[in-house]
Order: C-alpha cells, then structure tokens, then sequence
C-alpha cells in the first residue's frame, strides 16, 4: 500500500500497512515504539475484578450502540465524538 507524501496517513492505513510486514519486522516496530518516551506497552490485568469490569464496560458500550441508528461502531463514535474518532 503506497500513501502520498501530501497527506497524513489515517490510522488504519498505518495499522494495513504494518499487518502487511513481516512477522520478525512487526516485532522489532513495537520494540522500537515501547522504547519510545511517553509509550509504554503493558499487559492488562487479567483479575477477576478487572474481567468483571471489563464485562460491564461492554454491556454499557453495546447499549449505547443499540440506541444509535446505525449498526456500525465507527458509525456511532463518529456520532458522539465527530470525525478524530477515525
């Protein structure tokens, strides 16, 4: 995938891009990106606290869905948020 210099990159442009490399490349860019300041990758907390938490985010994200329009995700945040969603 080739993008114009003119233009900024959107995020699922740069996400196609990387998923198009290699495996042994993908690694060593998040290697690259996590010695980065300000970024830091870390593993979620898998406690059952957190999983219950997590289960009750979804619920709540999936009734705000259900009260759009639209059936698309992308659809709704652009709704609520306007367009930096993507």
């Amino acid at each position: 995938m080739l993008i114009s210099k003119k233009t900024k990159p959107s995020y699922r442009q740069v996400l196609q891009i990387v998923r198009e490399l290699p495996p042994a490349d993908q690694r060593r860019l998040r290697d690259e990106l996590a010695r980065m300041v300000g970024i830091q990758l870390v593993r979620p907390t898998t406690t059952s606290a957190t999983i219950r938490r997590g289960k009750r985010l979804a619920k709540a994200v999936r009734a705000e869905l259900a009260k759009t329009t639209t059936g698309s995700l992308d659809e709704a945040m652009q709704s609520l948020r306007g367009r930096s969603w993507s």
